[in-house]
C-alpha cells in the first residue's frame, strides 16, 4: 500500500506551477546494482529504488479527461479516460495512457473514471537507463489512486505499469524496473526472482551508491530490446528438445550449457552464457553484501560488465570508459554499466568516506579517455511509489 505522509518540500512550489493541486505523487527511478537482462528471462536482479525520481501535483476536474504536463520534457497530453487509445500524443503520454487502461483490466480494481490534471517533474535523467518509464508509470498509477479512491494491492500496482510498457507501449521488458519502483524500501537493495515474484530486501549496509551518466544517449531501441530477449528464447527452445522440463533458464547453470553449447549457434551461445552466469553472479553480490565481502562484491560487479560487453554485446565505448575510470578513482569497490545498455549509465559502489573524492576523479578520468563531461550522482536508496494530499488533511 503507498504510503499516505506529510507533503514533501517540492510539492508547494509545484503545485503553485500547476496553478494549485489536491495532491503530490512521486516515484523513484533504480539503480540495478546486478543481474543485468535477467528479468524477462525469469532471473534474479538485485535493484535499488533512488532518491532520482519524478514527482508531481495532481488537480481533481469534475469530467473524465487526463490532461499531463511535463515541465522536465516540455511536453503535454490530454486524453478521456476509457479512450486511451485514440490518437497517439507524445511518446511520454503513451507511459500515462497505458497505466489507465491496465488500471481497468481484470484483476485490478474498478476502473478509474474520475478526471485529473497532473503536473510532472523530474530529477531522474531521461534515456539513462534509470527506469524513467517505470517511475512515470509509478507517478501515473499514484495519481489515478489518488483521485479515484481505489485500493490496488502492490501486486495490482505493479501488473499495472508492467502491463502498461509491454503491452501499451510495445517494449518487452521484464517486471523488475515497476517492482522496485512499487516495493523499494530506504537503505536497502531488493532481491527479486523473476520466475516466482518472491523478493527479499538485503541491507546495503554504509555502501555509497554512484550513478554516472556517460552523456550519450541510451541507444536502445524496442528492436535491439526485444532481439536480444527473442535469441534468449530461442537458446532456450533449443535446449529444451532435448529436455522437455526445461521451463526456463534459470533451470540451466554453467556446466549444463558448457555440455550442450554444440547445439547452440556461437551467437545464442553467448547470449546464454551472460544469462545463466549472471543469474549466478547475483547469487554471489547477495552473500557478499550479507557478509560485508568488498572484494567478493567488487569482482562480481567486474565480471558482470565484462559479460555484458563481451557475450551479451550491450555496452558502449562511452561506458566503458567510465568503468575503466571508476577503477582508476580512489575509494571504489565496483563498478559496471546498470540498466538495458547501449548508452545511459553505471553503478559504482563505493566507501562512504570517498564519495566526493572518488566522484571528482572519476568525471576527470572519463573526461580525459572520452572527451565528454559525466553527470555523477551520489545517490541515496529510496522508498517506493507514495501520495499524499496537498491540503485538507
Amino acid at each position: 500500500m503507498p504510503d499516505r505522509v506529510s507533503p514533501p518540500t517540492w510539492a508547494a512550489d509545484l503545485a503553485e506551477k500547476a496553478g494549485g493541486a489536491d495532491f503530490w505523487v512521486r516515484a523513484p527511478g533504480r539503480v540495478n546494482l546486478i543481474g543485468e537482462h535477467t528479468d524477462y528471462t525469469g532471473g534474479l536482479v538485485l535493484p535499488v529504488a533512488l532518491d532520482l525520481e519524478i514527482r508531481g501535483v495532481v488537480r481533481v476536474r469534475g469530467d473524465a479527461m487526463v490532461r499531463v504536463r511535463s515541465l522536465s520534457l516540455d511536453s503535454a497530453d490530454e486524453f478521456g479516460i476509457g479512450s486511451e487509445d485514440e490518437g497517439r500524443g507524445p511518446e511520454f503520454g503513451r507511459y500515462v495512457r497505458g497505466v489507465l487502461a491496465a488500471l481497468a483490466r481484470p484483476p485490478g480494481p474498478d476502473r478509474p473514471r474520475d478526471g485529473f490534471d497532473l503536473t510532472l517533474d523530474s530529477t531522474l535523467p531521461v534515456a539513462a537507463g534509470l527506469s524513467s518509464s517505470a517511475a512515470l508509470e509509478g507517478a501515473t498509477a499514484m495519481a489515478a489512486t489518488a483521485v479515484n479512491g481505489i485500493d490496488p494491492s502492490p501486486e495490482q500496482l505493479v501488473a499495472a505499469c508492467h502491463w502498461a510498457e509491454n503491452e501499451f507501449v510495445g517494449l518487452a521488458c521484464g517486471v523488475m524496473d515497476q517492482s522496485i519502483c512499487i516495493h523499494g524500501q530506504p537503505g536497502h537493495a531488493m532481491l527479486l526472482d523473476c520466475g516466482d515474484g518472491t523478493r527479499r530486501h538485503i541491507p546495503l549496509g554504509d555502501l555509497a551508491i554512484v550513478v554516472a551518466d556517460t552523456g550519450s544517449e541510451r541507444r536502445l531501441s524496442a528492436s535491439a530490446y526485444n532481439e536480444r530477449r527473442s535469441q534468449c528464447e530461442q537458446g532456450l527452445a533449443r535446449l529444451a528438445q532435448k529436455s522437455p522440463d526445461l521451463e526456463s533458464l534459470r533451470q540451466v547453470d554453467l556446466a549444463m550449457l558448457e555440455h550442450r553449447c554444440a547445439e547452440l549457434s556461437p551467437l545464442i551461445y553467448r547470449r546464454l552464457r551472460h544469462v545463466v552466469g549472471e543469474n549466478r553472479r547475483v547469487e554471489v553480490m547477495t552473500e557478499a553484501l550479507a557478509g560485508g565481502e568488498r572484494s567478493v562484491m567488487g569482482e562480481a560487479m567486474a565480471a558482470s560488465h565484462r559479460s555484458l560487453r563481451d557475450d551479451f554485446e550491450v555496452s558502449s565505448a562511452e561506458l566503458d570508459a567510465m568503468v575503466e575510470s571508476a577503477h582508476d578513482a580512489p575509494g571504489l569497490i565496483g563498478s559496471r554499466l546498470t540498466g538495458a545498455g547501449f548508452g545511459g549509465c553505471t553503478v559504482s559502489l563505493v566507501e562512504p568516506d570517498r564519495t566526493a573524492e572518488f566522484s571528482a576523479a572519476l568525471a576527470e578520468g572519463y573526461r580525459r579517455r572520452s572527451g565528454r563531461e559525466a553527470r555523477v550522482y551520489a545517490c541515496r536508496s529510496a522508498g517506493g511509489a507514495a501520495w499524499g494530499r496537498l491540503r485538507g488533511d
